[in-house]
């Protein structure tokens, strides 16, 4: 049964993986669902490094921010719970705090889960970014021609003009 057990979660992540690609694509070309998964699969596979190092750099930078925030919140926990409403059991018998301990946990627990809600929209943004660069790449023969220059630079690729040429600026005319 643990087997079982398991081989289901494993399908559940492998198919929330798809459809969360699939309607990257489903919103980037208007493509019907099962043509986009298809699609999702393919670039996902033929970039598998690519996406995977970028995923690992973007996963760890957002884990350093839900932490910041969560940190944030704990320190104005504390700088609160350090207030004299707070500590003077004899004027505000009401809102004595015998230990900061359970208030902070609470803020610092909260802080980290709304980071988290708010963090989760970024990563689909960076993942639809990704895919459109892989969709540019494989549209337009292993180079992109659509990225923008700062992406061009973080992923290695040497920056193109309008005509394809290597290392040449866009012209605003």
């Amino acid at each position: 049964m643990c087997i079982v057990k398991f081989l289901v979660w494993l399908l559940e992540k492998i198919v929330a993986f798809i459809n969360r690609n699939a309607y990257i694509i489903v919103a980037v070309k208007g493509s019907n669902y099962c043509t986009s998964a298809a699609r999702g699969v393919q670039l996902i596979v033929a970039n598998a490094i690519r996406l995977a190092t970028v995923n690992i750099v973007g996963d760890a930078l957002l884990f350093l921010g839900k932490l910041a925030i969560a940190a944030c919140c704990g320190l104005a926990a504390f700088g609160m719970a350090n207030l004299q409403y707070y500590n003077d059991a004899v004027t505000y018998p009401s809102t004595y705090l015998s230990s900061a301990i359970f208030p902070i946990a609470v803020s610092v627990i909260t802080g980290f889960v709304v980071a988290q809600m708010f963090f989760s929209v970024y990563e689909m943004a960076i993942d639809t970014t990704l895919l459109s660069f892989c969709e540019d790449c494989e549209s337009h023969g292993g180079h992109p021609r659509h990225a923008p220059p700062i992406l061009m630079e973080a992923i290695g690729e040497p920056i193109r003009d309008d005509d394809g040429h290597q290392g040449g600026k866009k012209s605003r005319h």
